[in-house]
């Protein structure tokens, strides 16, 4: 019997959980040329989303044409594998790709060369060396946008962790790659994002090239009434049923983070599997198999731990007594011994570089770990103040 419970790697439509609505928001983009932020933390099955999405796309004909930045260290190489996508795609033929790639993408000097083994494109682009990275984004985006309009396809573009184009191009990108997309009548364009507040701000900043350029839909957590049965459901079969404390501590010590969330179901159900007890599965056990999982990666959060200053490690310790809230009160100062800007320095830090992000809800925002079960470990490794 296969464990019905995956994590770590994209999930396909029908894997997701409670995920129709997001789904159908992103298709409708692609079939109907919008524009859409997909905003949300990592975990949260975003990739997953757009993954669906770009097979039911796909399958009523269009082209879907998805990145992820953070797989290019330049931007010149997204540029060069977004030409390389056209001449796949948009060209017709082997023998007409070459001419068609020049025509539409000539201010690039590509050249294209072809795999016959798996019959795919590569190219290299003559302008790179002489011409900024994102002008050379620019120009890519401008030669899809007429190839798109002349295949009569429709072409949607999707970039995963879009704020690393920003990040990488700096506010020039940022005015030129939206002067570009609006601009654009035969594309349509997804771009999703894990560093919510970078993104927040990005697309809901008047003074923000990408302000108002296209709609914004946010990923949370799952509802735990779609959670509860089908991690219910999960262990039907199974050499023991998850009652219902059970359930709630999956839930809870996750903090309902699918990632996480489905990552314990599965470490639960291979337990119960291997194991010989009787009776349904109960909070203590959950707590114990999550135990195991921490030691387990022990090595991982060390390395994590020790890498912070000491100001990050009192804050992370404050963000997991406090869940995430009243950091910058005066008890919570003195108890930590911080002064209210060194608290701040090191939670924005610690959301910089991807150990805490801030969540923000009704007016409030807080500060959660990434990974919830680092506080576990912290729980197991570390003293408290």
């Amino acid at each position: 019997m296969t464990n019905p419970f995956e994590f770590g790697r994209e999930l396909s439509a029908s894997e997701l959980v409670d995920r129709a609505d997001e789904v159908d928001t992103v298709l409708q983009t692609m079939e109907d040329g919008g524009r859409l932020f997909l905003i949300g933390p990592r975990r949260f099955g975003k990739t997953s989303i757009l993954r669906a999405a770009a097979e039911r796309a796909r399958a009523g004909g269009a082209v879907v044409l998805r990145h992820n930045a953070e797989a290019y260290p330049t931007l010149s190489l997204l540029s060069r594998a977004l030409v390389a996508d056209a001449a796949t795609h948009l060209t017709g033929s082997i023998k007409k790709a070459g001419q068609k790639i020049q025509e539409a993408f000539g201010v690039l000097r590509p050249q294209l060369s072809y795999n016959p083994l798996d019959q795919s494109f590569s190219v290299s682009l003559g302008a790179a060396a002489s011409t900024d990275e994102e002008v050379l984004l620019v120009e890519a985006l401008d030669g899809l946008d007429k190839l798109a309009g002349a295949s009569g396809k429709r072409v949607a573009v999707v970039i995963d962790e879009f704020q690393q184009v920003v990040e990488r191009g700096g506010v020039e990108a940022e005015g030129q790659v939206r002067a570009a997309v609006q601009s654009h009548d035969h594309l349509a364009y997804v771009f999703a994002g894990s560093k919510t507040a970078l993104l927040s701000e990005m697309t809901g900043d008047p003074a923000r090239p990408f302000y108002r350029l296209g709609s914004r839909l946010f990923v949370g957590p799952i509802p735990r009434d779609d959670f509860r049965p089908f991690l219910q459901a999960g262990f039907e079969g199974a050499p023991r049923s998850l009652g219902d404390d059970a359930v709630e501590a999956i839930l809870d010590l996750a903090e309902d983070v699918p990632y996480n969330v489905q990552r314990l179901a599965h470490e639960c159900w291979a337990t119960v599997r291997s194991e010989g007890a009787d009776g349904p599965l109960t909070e203590a056990d959950v707590r114990d198999v999550l135990d195991r999982l921490v030691r387990r990666d022990d090595p991982f959060y060390t390395q994590t731990w020790n890498r912070l200053t000491a100001a990050q490690q009192k804050s992370l310790l404050a963000v997991v007594a406090t869940d995430g809230t009243g950091l910058y009160s005066r008890p919570i100062l003195r108890q930590y011994g911080l002064p209210l800007s060194t608290m701040r320095t090191a939670l924005d830090a610690l959301v910089r570089i991807g150990v805490a992000r801030e969540e923000e809800a009704r007016g409030s925002v807080r500060h959660r770990l990434e990974d919830p079960f680092f506080a576990a470990w912290l729980s197991q490794y570390v003293v408290r103040p």
